[in-house]
């Protein structure tokens, strides 16, 4: 048998064909949606557009009613009605006490210009880091720490200098690029100060690893937000005009040359004068002259306008990570099963927003108080060890949706193992320390009162101790 050469085997081979197993519709699309596809790759740079949304997100904040409320509720949601407050759980309970109350002092005279209080920057540190995406506090150490929060327009995003690795008013370490070392914020007579890195926070919430300055967290809602605003307001100027404006009149001739003309006593032409109402009024009739009639103007009817207002705030609730009824204020169509998961949802989300700002800004001012306490010598070296790395700030909870149901639901869990008693009091924003603090407390009350009603001869103590 003749055996095949290798050329032969070859031509007896066929080549398998390529199969393509990831086909993409947008990267092959029609004529029709070329041209919105091909936009899609033309990203912009993050820090290079961080100030033109900015200043539209200022815009919106105060010229949209919605938006507006907006942020009067992200700081009721966050805050509650006291703010984060200190907790210190050193084995030092009279520390704990001494520390917290005077943290709590400081609170009160924390401004650099003494204007503004602890809760005061709390709130405009929320509304800065959801407005303008970022917030830059300037520390000011001495004998006491104080605070001072910067414009984030006076930290110029113009200032770029590659050779001096400046970057939109940042300079940051040659060697580790990713390293701030001094801020350059722009002042009144057109000159720069420039502030070390260690006495700046900046805080920002980056949705790239290289990204140098914050984005608004309004990005996304800004045209959505704006043109609703604008069609509603046009909608509304439309349906007064149509209520102003009843009607006009009409000739029936009008397309005859001598409709509105006369003859004079000497044979000139001249136009006729009609005597014409020029407001109308209710149980009223006026006799118009021959030839005029009036055309009523159509009530004013938009349709879908409900729909789309409606569709367009919802789409910006869910990008500012909250349900239409908080956004919108609107309960009509919302029952106890939806109203439950969307605020458990929207619960969520403000909790991840707490532990946020309590990371970035609330940890670390107390780590830089604690620093000047020390160095003041109101602090003792043991102490600032022992505070260091036992305090955090509570956060509020909130209240039951439907207290009865969440109250014996939260009580089967406990009794069956699923859940325990600090859960469900840190779910309502309570500590266990302080509940047993207050357990005692209150047992100390009826003891008082019980030692009252023996006095006034209510009760019986020998009755009462037999029990």
């Amino acid at each position: 048998m003749k055996r095949k050469t290798k050329q032969n085997l070859s031509k007896n081979i066929s080549m398998k064909p390529k199969i393509n197993f990831f086909k993409y519709p947008s990267l092959e699309p029609n004529r029709i949606n070329s041209y919105e596809i091909s936009q899609l790759l033309r990203n912009q740079d993050i820090d290079k557009v961080s100030a033109k949304l900015r200043k539209q997100a200022r815009s919106i904040s105060t010229s949209v009613s919605l938006t507006s409320g907006f942020f009067e509720t992200l700081s009721s949601e966050i805050y509650g009605e006291q703010g984060f407050i200190l907790d210190i759980t050193t084995p030092k309970k009279n520390l704990n006490q001494a520390v917290q109350r005077s943290f709590f002092e400081w609170e009160h005279i924390c401004c650099e210009y003494g204007i503004y209080d602890f809760g005061d920057y709390e709130e405009m540190i929320l509304t800065a880091l959801y407005r303008d995406g970022e917030a830059f506090i300037k520390l000011h150490k001495g004998d006491e720490l104080k605070i001072e929060l910067i414009d984030a327009e006076d930290i110029d995003n113009d200032l770029t200098n590659e050779g001096k690795h400046i970057y939109y008013g940042i300079e940051y370490d040659a060697e580790r690029e990713m390293t701030p070392k001094a801020y350059y914020r722009l002042l009144k007579n057109g000159k720069y100060e420039v502030i070390p890195a260690d006495e700046i926070i900046h805080i920002k919430k980056a949705s790239l690893s290289k990204q140098k300055r914050g984005i608004s967290k309004l990005a996304s809602a800004i045209f959505d937000t704006h043109s609703k605003d604008k069609l509603k307001k046009a909608e509304l100027d439309r349906a007064r005009l149509a209520s102003e404006l009843t009607g006009f009149f009409t000739h029936k001739d009008e397309s005859s040359v001598l409709g509105n003309i006369e003859y004079a006593d000497d044979g000139e032409i001249r136009q006729k004068e009609i005597n014409l109402p020029e407001s109308v009024q209710t149980g009223t009739f006026t006799f118009l002259e021959d030839g005029i009639t009036p055309q009523f103007v159509e009530p004013h009817n938009p349709i879908n306008m409900e729909y789309f207002l409606k569709s367009t705030d919802r789409d910006v609730a869910r990008s500012l990570g909250l349900s239409y009824s908080t956004y919108t204020g609107d309960l009509r169509d919302v029952n106890y099963s939806s109203i439950r998961q969307g605020t458990i949802a929207e619960r969520r989300n403000f909790r991840r927003i707490q532990n946020f700002i309590k990371r970035k800004f609330h940890d670390e001012i107390f780590k830089k108080w604690l620093e000047c306490e020390l160095l003041a010598g109101r602090i003792k070296p043991g102490d600032y060890k022992q505070l260091i790395g036992h305090f955090t700030f509570k956060t509020q909870g909130w209240e039951y949706i439907d207290p009865v149901k969440e109250v014996n639901a939260n009580k089967i869990a406990i009794s069956a193992g699923f859940k325990t008693i600090t859960e469900v009091l840190r779910e309502k924003g309570v500590e266990l320390d302080d509940f047993m603090d207050e357990l005692e407390k209150e047992k100390e009350l009826v003891e008082k009162l019980r030692e009252i009603k023996i006095l006034k001869g209510e009760i019986d103590e020998q009755d009462q101790s037999t029990k």
